[in-house]
């Protein structure tokens, strides 16, 4: 009777056990951002976006020429994009994808967030994968072949996401690299300091 007992008792502890996990997840992926600036066209997936516009997991946002703006996630945490540019977010991945223009973040109060995604933050820029734990860094699309990344402060591992190119980053003021890709192969060069300042 003992062991009947224990062999139902098994699949029920199995099933709460499951289900303890499933709040973490879907705290991970009920995460926006908000709009808290802009000036010029903006879109949030192809609507015009406005102050205090909700951006969410995997949407696209792209500015016009003349426009910019900047999005606020988790308090403390906030990503601009310049003019001219198109980004898409997914929150529940931990990653930044920037497809055009240019892009900047001070990612200072990740906290929990992180932890549920190995620890790191992703940014994307063409051939350049960045692994971030909290940091300030730009980062442009200067053609579809070249990504230009500067450290403005802090920690990142700067790689192509394969194996030809890792670099580990540290900086308390500015360093940054040119990556080019050329018939796959990657030319990595250090560069000056380039279309920002420390404001």
């Amino acid at each position: 009777m003992k062991l009947k007992y224990i062999l139902l008792t098994i699949p029920l502890l199995l099933l709460l056990s499951c289900e303890k996990k499933a709040p973490a997840q879907t705290a991970a992926l009920s995460i926006e951002g908000t709009i808290a600036h802009m000036a010029g066209m903006v879109t949030v997936d192809g609507r015009t976006a406005e102050p205090g516009t909700r951006v969410k997991d995997g949407e696209v946002v792209q500015t016009g020429p003349e426009g910019f703006c900047e999005i606020q996630f988790l308090d403390a945490n906030i990503i601009r994009i310049y003019e001219d540019s198109i980004i898409k977010i997914s929150f529940s991945e931990s990653t930044v994808s920037l497809e055009k223009g240019a892009a900047a973040a001070v990612l200072r109060n990740l906290g929990d967030f992180i932890k549920t995604m190995d620890d790191v933050f992703t940014v994307k820029s063409g051939t350049v994968v960045a692994g971030i734990r909290g940091t300030s860094f730009y980062m442009k699309r200067e053609d579809p072949q070249t990504s230009y990344f500067c450290l403005c402060n802090g920690k990142i591992e700067l790689s192509d996401g394969g194996k030809q190119f890792s670099r580990n980053l540290e900086s308390t003021h500015h360093k940054a690299v040119r990556i080019r890709e050329d018939n796959r192969k990657l030319e990595v060069s250090q560069a000056p300091m380039l279309y920002h300042t420390d404001a």
